[in-house]
């Protein structure tokens, strides 16, 4: 049931339910102001007309696009650098240059509004139903000012009643303010909200991204706050959403939803996150699943989401690596492109990640990849198993799928050097076990790697240009 976006209603009215427990109360009272939280002024992100029956902010277009994947590490680096010869204020300290009549006047008026909120507040207690209903009206109307004094009168006023009708009265100012900015901020408004910040500095700014990162911060309360907190705090929180996500999965039967899997994706994007097998594995899990395919088939996540693996996939352990391959293959991530070059140059890559990688660059990369491909026409290494096919075993090894990927970026037959025209595959490239040759007779494959051999030399001549006529003459 959560494998598609919930919608704004319901994210409107979920809010409600559990603004309390989600926002902090300096950010649940606050007033978002463009000061607070700037963003891009630029023409294009103005909205377009919508249709009659149709969802408006569906249909507004991106505020501003995701950042380039290089860059994302950065925005969680500078939180571990500290300001340095910023020159700090406390409170008491330091010329005064305000009028003295205008402090004796100011604090006048607070203290009149302080004794008017404590007065509202006790007669929240009165026999009189008429005279409770005025206080809570009246407190009502004074929203964040009373909030301070309601939250200590629901805990230590005397008076049950006045402590019963303080917590109700504060709960309601609270529901109040929190639906309206996230109304607000889902209409494109400035927002304040813990973690919006570095979310729409990663990820980009636009209604579908508004939702999902409400959304979240309904799920994953801590993880949003964690984003502008420190590596130790994104860990907590990652591992706490990990086993939520679990859990909602074996045993309420509920699969992942875009939020899970792009709030683990920002944590998995923090440089200095120590990421275990286990952490990767939980990742990798949600990948294979049908959410993947609903954001990236979501016009306004797919690309953000794309931004998010390219960023996370190159720092991915060894052991990972070949089932992100896989994962990039399926799902036609093509910006994991420079991670397989960068395999297939290593001489210490493991065989199936290398396998992997030729096969990806075979789909997504271009003629001026041969050259790093060319070099693992020297591994011998079996990437198969022996198959029979009559009396003879069939093996692949590195350089029948480097050969391979070569014809395909040159858009060469494979049949021109010997090679089974049969093993092309639209979503992998090529099948890796169609590609083998008899073990026991190595005269084929020779053949094959001349040819080959042959057809890379001419290419590498130069071109001899015709003599022009006045030359012949």
């Amino acid at each position: 049931m959560f494998s598609t976006f919930l919608t704004t209603e319901w994210i409107r009215s979920s809010a409600l339910v559990v603004a309390v427990l989600v926002l902090s109360p300096t950010v649940a009272f606050g007033q978002a102001s463009e000061a607070d939280s700037p963003t891009d002024s630029n023409p294009a992100a103005e909205s377009s007309e919508s249709d009659p029956g149709t969802d408006r902010v569906a249909m507004k277009s991106f505020r501003k696009p995701p950042m380039d994947p290089e860059k994302i590490a950065s925005v969680f680096q500078a939180q571990a650098v500290m300001p340095e010869d910023v020159p700090t204020v406390i409170p008491g300290f330091g010329e005064d240059q305000s009028d003295p009549g205008e402090q004796t006047e100011g604090s006048d008026k607070e203290q009149a509004r302080r004794i008017k909120i404590a007065e509202l507040i006790s007669q929240l207690g009165a026999p009189e139903f008429a005279v409770r209903e005025q206080a809570t009206a009246g407190l009502r109307k004074l929203a964040d000012d009373a909030l301070p004094a309601l939250r200590i009168a629901a805990i230590e006023h005397d008076d049950l009643e006045v402590r019963l009708r303080a917590e109700d009265v504060a709960t309601g100012i609270v529901n109040s303010a929190v639906a309206g900015r996230i109304d607000s901020f889902l209409e494109g408004e400035p927002g304040s909200f813990e973690g919006w910040e570095v979310f729409q500095q990663v990820l980009g700014d636009g209604p579908r991204l508004r939702e999902v990162f409400v959304e979240m911060m309904l799920r994953h309360e801590d993880l949003v706050q964690a984003l502008e907190v420190s590596t130790e705090a994104r860990m907590a929180a990652l591992e706490k959403v990990i086993a939520r996500v679990q859990r909602r999965q074996w045993i309420e039967s509920q699969l992942p939803s875009a939020p899970d899997v792009i709030g683990m994706l920002l944590c998995f994007n923090d440089p200095e996150l120590k990421l275990s097998n286990i952490h990767e594995e939980a990742l990798l899990r949600m990948l294979r699943m049908s959410v993947t395919a609903e954001v990236l088939r979501d016009d306004q996540l797919a690309e953000p989401f794309r931004v998010l693996l390219a960023g996370w996939i190159p720092r991915c352990n060894q052991a990972s690596r070949p089932e992100v391959l896989w994962v990039s293959l399926q799902r036609d991530l093509e910006r994991t492109l420079p991670f397989a070059e960068k395999i297939v140059q290593q001489a210490e890559s493991g065989i199936d990640e290398v396998a992997f990688s030729l096969q990806l660059i075979s789909r997504f990369g271009d003629e001026s990849n041969v050259n790093t491909v060319r070099e693992r026409l020297k591994d011998e290494r079996p990437v198969t198993d022996f198959e029979f096919i009559g009396d003879n075993q069939i093996q692949a090894q590195v350089r029948d799928l480097a050969a391979a990927t070569i014809m395909i970026l040159k858009r060469k037959p494979l049949d021109e050097i010997g090679l089974n025209p049969n093993s092309l595959h639209p979503k992998t490239g090529f099948v890796a076990r169609d590609l083998g040759f008899p073990a026991n007779d190595p005269e084929p494959r020779r053949k094959m790697l001349e040819a080959l051999d042959e057809l890379l030399e001419s290419d590498d001549e130069p071109a001899v240009d015709a003599p022009s006529k006045t030359e012949s003459n």
